[in-house]
């Protein structure tokens, strides 16, 4: 069974492996507090964790905006099967019930989340040299 959830406090096995994953991806040994994000949102198959998302009142954007989408993330093993697309596909639904009416996103993926209803609104330098751009989806 494939199925989306807002987890809480309360569900600390997926909270544990999350913090696992952040702390790899992003090469830091820094823990990451669920409490910090305004929602982190799971993609399960069965009681497996296949990947998540969380919004943040900022992710390392320097700007007035918020919130965001960050930490968009799916397991190696299951990328590439369209695990990605039922993730994202559900953020709609989670706006909704966190009544956010407009979310941002900044990323160097160019032409993935116009197809889910992202509109790019301007580039952002974070001194890196890495091209980003800053998206909004707005519902």
């Amino acid at each position: 069974m494939l199925r989306t959830t807002l987890i809480n406090n309360q569900d600390k096995i997926y909270i544990k492996e999350i913090n696992n994953i952040l702390k790899s991806w992003l090469n830091t040994d820094k823990n990451f507090d669920i409490k910090d994000a305004i929602a982190t949102i799971i993609l399960l198959k069965n009681q497996e964790l296949i990947g998540f998302y969380q919004i943040l009142a900022h992710d390392n954007d320097n700007t007035f905006y918020t919130p965001w989408l960050a930490n968009v993330f799916i397991k190696e093993e299951y990328r590439n099967q369209g695990y990605g697309r039922i993730l994202i596909s559900s953020i709609p639904k989670y706006l909704k019930n966190l009544n956010i009416t407009t979310l941002y996103l900044h990323t160097r993926h160019e032409n993935l989340y116009e197809k889910f209803g992202w509109q790019k609104l301007e580039p952002l330098d974070l001194g890196d040299g890495i091209k980003r751009n800053i998206y909004t989806l707005k519902k």
